[in-house]
């Protein structure tokens, strides 16, 4: 089926509409550097025309590593114009994953930023596909590279939209490889759409909105927005990630939205400087990609007063999948007001959600299962991985992973990933409800709950916690802090002490299965 068939246009011309429609208004803002929606449909097209140039061709795949800068965005429009695959990378990747998503993807052409030139050139001698290798910082360029800039310059801009169907791939998204080697999330044209649609309506976005990507442009926490703002010809701000840049553009460009992980709203608002930062200009946060701890949040609504917004989104997904009501969200109150902040939300327009036992059948309100998702966001595929995707999506569905249950009203709650929940003596254990109760102790800036070998249960609860600088805590003050807030079985067993920050994946979610493997070593069963 055609775009003109279905009646909707892909992705592909959002950004060549917003040209034409609001030529004069500011598109994009990367630090000194400003762009109409004129100049940057101009450097899309130059873009266009230098891709071709050098060979790619629709269906290529097209790699970027970099931080988020306005590269980044035009590297999205331009293959969605040309047809090209986007392959965005995860900047925390090492070398020996770089090269298995590059040669797994087989990407055709590279951008490469010199934030990561080190990395890259250390396995680009070893790719099987590689042809071109476009590159832009400060300073000398890798030997046989081309220089960004130099190449719009000197390019025959395209203008032409490669024709595509809504069910082509746009992008492949690897996933962070936590459950065995990264799979290539392949996400179309029409998911795309879809996604972007469903965040105008979802946030109630406007065209005197201003967008900060502080989030990662690599993943699909900030994605989305890249469709939808140039929908709306409202502009965006790009931001490579510390609480003082943060702090430092949020006063210049003065964002009315940003969407931040858990980590990264701990990492503001924990930051000696937060009160000299003028947030008036805030209306939203939108936060996720893990659960996040309540007290993390109490102190967030302190320090950065401002509309928070909990989403729940998966790569396979296409990104925000619920979202949850301002009203639901309460930090401080009455215990049945506090514990809907937990909610995740409800389905966006594209989404439908349902909670399936172990064989497929639908659980009645309230019970805990699995997620799974249908709707016009779900993936295609993995990329060449057929067994993974039938796994994955079956009857259509895709299969989360997490455990969850929904509420009279269609709210989501997410109580834990199925791999990270804790069986100790028949007892099923949620390592975010334990987590969700530590965080308060005012000594912890971050805990995460794993579940360790036990001769006598099985699996024991074990936390992890990070103290904040100058505070102290024992383990029986941990455990004690527990007892009476969670039921007894619940109660960690035990308390490890980190001097240093809990591991993070790219998107910023805490790595558990770093921390939970070395407790298994030599185990049959990692339960």
């Amino acid at each position: 089926m055609t775009e003109k068939e279905d009646g909707l246009f892909p992705i592909s011309r959002i950004l060549p509409r917003a040209a034409a429609m609001y030529p004069d208004r500011l598109a994009m803002w990367d630090g000194e550097a400003r762009f109409t929606f004129e100049q940057l449909g101009r450097r899309v097209n130059a873009l266009a025309g230098a891709l071709a140039g050098k060979g790619v061709a629709k269906g290529d795949r097209v790699a970027i590593l970099d931080v988020n800068s306005h590269r980044y965005a035009e590297a999205y429009y331009a293959c969605a114009q040309t047809g090209a695959i986007l392959l965005p990378l995860n900047t925390r990747l090492s070398p020996p994953e770089l090269k298995y998503i590059l040669d797994d993807a087989g990407a055709k052409a590279a951008l490469v930023s010199d934030s990561f030139f080190q990395p890259f050139e250390s396995v680009r001698g070893s790719l099987s596909g590689l042809e071109s290798v476009i590159a832009y910082g400060k300073g000398p360029l890798p030997k046989d590279t081309f220089d960004y800039e130099a190449l719009l310059a000197e390019a025959t801009p395209d203008t032409k939209i490669a024709p595509v169907q809504l069910g082509e791939i746009a992008q492949i998204y690897y996933t962070s490889g936590t459950t065995g080697e990264p799979k290539g999330v392949c996400l179309t044209y029409g998911n795309m759409v879809a996604s972007a649609l469903d965040s105008i309506v979802g946030l109630a976005l406007r065209p005197s909105d201003v967008w900060l990507h502080a989030a990662p442009m690599f993943h699909l926490v900030d994605a989305w927005s890249i469709w939808s703002l140039p929908m709306i010809g409202a502009p965006q701000v790009t931001l490579h990630f510390t609480p003082e840049r943060a702090m430092e553009i949020i006063q210049r460009a003065r964002p009315t939205g940003t969407g931040l992980p858990p980590t990264l709203i701990n990492m503001m608002a924990n930051h000696p400087r937060i009160s000299e930062c003028d947030f008036g200009s805030l209306r939203m946060i939108l936060y996720g990609g893990s659960p996040t701890p309540l007290g993390i949040l109490q102190k967030a609504v302190k320090t950065i007063p401002t509309s928070y917004i909990h989403g729940y989104g998966i790569t396979e997904t296409s990104g925000i999948t619920t979202l949850a009501d301002s009203e639901d969200f309460c930090v401080e109150g009455p215990p049945e007001k506090v514990a809907l902040t937990a909610s995740a939300g409800r389905a966006v327009p594209h989404i439908e959600l349902d909670v399936v036992d172990d064989d497929g059948r639908s659980l009645g309100i309230g019970q805990v299962g699995e997620v799974v998702v249908s709707g016009a966001r779900v993936m295609r595929e993995y990329w060449r991985k057929p067994k993974h995707t039938a796994d994955a999506l079956r009857n259509g569905r895709y299969q989360t992973g997490d455990m969850g249950y929904l509420d009279e009203r269609q709210r989501l709650f997410i109580v834990d990933r199925k791999k990270d929940m804790i069986i100790s003596g028949g007892e099923n254990i949620y390592s975010v409800e334990v987590e969700n109760v530590i965080s308060t102790h005012p000594s912890v800036l971050e805990v995460a709950v794993v579940g360790v070998p036990d001769e006598q249960w099985g699996e024991a609860v074990k936390a992890i916690v990070v103290l904040r600088e100058g505070s102290a805590a024992t383990e029986d003050e941990v455990i004690g802090y527990c007892r009476g807030r969670i039921a007894g079985y619940k109660i960690p067993k035990s308390v490890d002490f980190s001097k240093e920050q809990l591991p993070k994946t790219g998107p910023g979610k805490i790595a558990k299965r770093r921390l939970r493997d070395p407790y298994w070593v030599g185990r049959k069963t990692n339960i």
